[in-house]
């Protein structure tokens, strides 16, 4: 993907304190976490004393010297650790097998510029299509195809195109609320918020492409004030964060796409399904992987 300037994420709280269950979606509870209790004089004597030492000094010795046998931590995660957290996003590009258009070497339309643009919506990329069915006069439109964001994240030849919905809602957040001030990608989250998977107990930052759906799931756990704990960042800047660091809460992040991009996702899958195993198609355990192996998303 195209870079854009990176600005730090600010800080968000990490302390975890028990869920109360989204209704929206029963394997994952949400909850908010406690705020840091203020400090004391003996703290803030410490604080004073880590800015001239070093954030390693904790008092009498520093855990790490300067030079000394200890390493202190990076603060940053492994590529695989962030490109699996975008795999569980899917966006849409269009395919042009057999049609006279401009196309990659790998077979996804290009633009004049030579690059292909994934749609965060499948419906802005299935509007696209007709769109350029009707004014190429091409016998049939292009195909949409939903893929893992991981797989063309970190393709220069790629760009992603953000939800419309997500652009007109990043404006209704105030300007004191956006983390950063270039917002290609919205991703919205609220400081404090937390999610629990049910079954492996692993607890994550949520971090939303819809605002609306973030609201379905804060609603429930901040009633009306919701609204007015809502952030919005990029999705680049949160990358850039997770790889080089500091990534802070974001070690816990967790990407929530679109509830429409999975719908279109569990579309793509039965059709492909139904077009390898026509006689088995009705069944609930068909897969086009063997195994029953499913899609990051499902």
């Amino acid at each position: 993907m195209h870079s854009v300037l990176l600005i730090a994420l600010l800080p968000l709280c990490a302390a975890l304190q028990p869920s109360i269950v989204a209704s929206r979606c029963p394997a994952i509870s949400v909850g908010r976490v406690s705020t840091p209790p203020a400090m004391g004089r003996a703290e803030k004597r410490m604080a004073k004393k880590r800015q001239k030492k070093g954030p390693q000094y904790t008092g009498g010795r520093p855990i790490n010297a300067p030079g000394g046998g200890g390493a202190v931590r990076e603060d940053k995660l492994p590529k695989s650790v962030v490109a699996t957290r975008l795999g569980e996003v899917p966006v849409f590009g269009l395919r042009g097998f057999g049609l006279d258009v401009q196309s990659t070497e790998t077979g996804w339309l290009a633009g004049d510029d030579g690059n292909a643009l994934f749609y965060v919506d499948a419906r802005e990329a299935e509007r696209a299509a007709s769109k350029l069915q009707a004014a190429a006069s091409l016998p049939r439109a292009p195909t949409v195809e939903g893929v893992p964001l991981d797989t063309v994240y970190w393709d220069v030849g790629a760009v992603l195109k953000a939800s419309d919905n997500a652009i007109k809602q990043r404006a209704t957040v105030p300007a004191d609320r956006s983390l950063v001030p270039d917002v290609r990608t919205p991703l919205f989250c609220i400081d404090g918020m937390q999610t629990t998977d049910k079954t492996t107990g692993v607890n994550s930052l949520p971090m939303f492409f819809s605002k609306s759906e973030l609201m379905e799931f804060a609603t429930p756990v901040y009633g009306a004030a919701a609204a007015d704990k809502v952030l919005v960042t990029d999705l680049e800047v949160v990358v850039v964060n997770m790889l080089r660091g500091p990534a802070g809460p974001l070690r816990e992040a967790k990407f929530f796409a679109e509830a429409a991009a999975l719908t279109a996702m569990d579309r793509q899958e039965a059709e492909a399904q139904q077009s390898l195993f026509p006689t088995e198609a009705a069944a609930p355990e068909a897969s086009i992987f063997p195994g029953g192996m499913k899609m990051p998303w499902q």
